[in-house]
C-alpha cells in the first residue's frame, strides 16, 4: 500500500522548511529543485505513492517544520471521474440543465454540487464542476463558454460572462467547495486578467486541488455521518 501526504490547508508551505523537511526525512534523494516543485505544487497534496515508512518520516520531518499533514492510504482519495463537456447551462430553482454542442440536456440538481473549481492549469481556463463525492463531472472552457440558456449571466467579453455564471453558482449552491481559484475569481476586480489570476502551474496542481477538497468533504462530519448510515 501506498501513502499520500495532505496538507491540512491550502496555505502554501515556505520553500526553506520544505527543503529542511525533505532532506531530514531522507525519503528521497531530494535536491533544491525537488523543494521547490513541491512548494510549486503544493495544492493540498505534498507528496504521493509513497511507501508507508517513507510517508511517516516526511510527515514527522514537516511537523517538525511546522508544516502539518496527514498521512493517508492512496486508495482513500477519489479517483475523477471523466468530465462531460458543456457549452452553457440554465439555472433554474434548485436545478441546473447543462447543454452540450448538439444541445442535449443533463439536469443536475444544485443541493448534489459539492465542488466548484476555476483555474487555467497552462492549456485553458477550465471550469469544473463535481457533484457529490466526485460521482459526476461537467466542466466548460473560458473559450467555448456562452450564456445563451443564462439571461442572468451578462458581460461583454467572454471572462465577465464566466465570472458571473461562477458568482450565480456560488450564490445558490452555498454549500458547494470552492477551490482557490474559484474564491479568487470571485474577489476578483474587472479589470484582472483571468490567465494570471487563476493559474495554476500544471494541470495535475489543478487536479489534485480538487482531490484535496473531495478528501476533506469526505472528514467533514455530515459526511462521516452519512457514510455510517450507509
Amino acid at each position: 500500500m501506498t501513502y499520500a501526504l495532505l496538507q491540512t490547508s491550502l496555505n502554501p508551505p515556505p520553500l526553506d522548511a520544505l527543503q529542511r523537511a525533505f532532506k531530514a526525512a531522507q525519503a528521497f534523494s531530494v535536491s533544491a529543485a525537488d523543494a521547490m516543485f513541491a512548494a510549486d505544487d503544493a495544492f493540498g497534496i505534498l507528496a504521493r505513492d509513497l511507501p508507508e515508512q517513507d510517508a511517516l518520516n516526511l510527515a514527522g520531518a514537516l511537523a517538525a517544520e511546522e508544516i502539518p499533514v496527514e498521512v493517508v492510504p492512496e486508495r482513500e482519495l477519489s479517483r475523477l471521474p471523466d468530465a462531460s463537456f458543456f457549452l452553457s447551462a440554465q439555472l433554474d430553482g434548485p436545478r441546473m440543465t447543462l447543454f452540450n454542442a448538439r444541445e442535449d440536456s443533463q439536469i443536475a440538481p444544485l443541493a448534489a454540487l459539492s465542488i466548484i473549481a476555476v483555474g487555467y492549469d497552462q492549456r485553458e481556463v477550465r471550469l469544473d464542476l463535481i457533484f457529490g463525492e466526485a460521482t459526476v463531472r461537467f466542466f466548460t472552457t473560458l473559450e467555448k463558454f456562452h450564456s445563451h440558456h443564462s439571461p442572468e449571466v451578462a458581460g461583454r467579453f467572454p471572462s465577465e460572462r464566466l465570472a458571473q455564471f461562477v458568482r450565480e453558482l456560488a450564490a445558490r449552491a452555498p454549500h458547494a467547495r470552492k477551490n482557490r481559484g474559484a474564491d479568487l475569481l470571485l474577489s476578483a476586480n474587472p479589470g484582472d486578467r483571468l490567465e494570471d489570476l487563476v493559474s495554476y502551474p500544471r494541470p495535475s496542481a489543478f487536479i489534485e486541488e480538487i482531490v484535496w477538497l473531495l478528501w476533506q468533504l469526505q472528514q467533514s462530519p455530515a459526511a462521516r455521518k452519512s457514510a455510517e448510515h450507509s
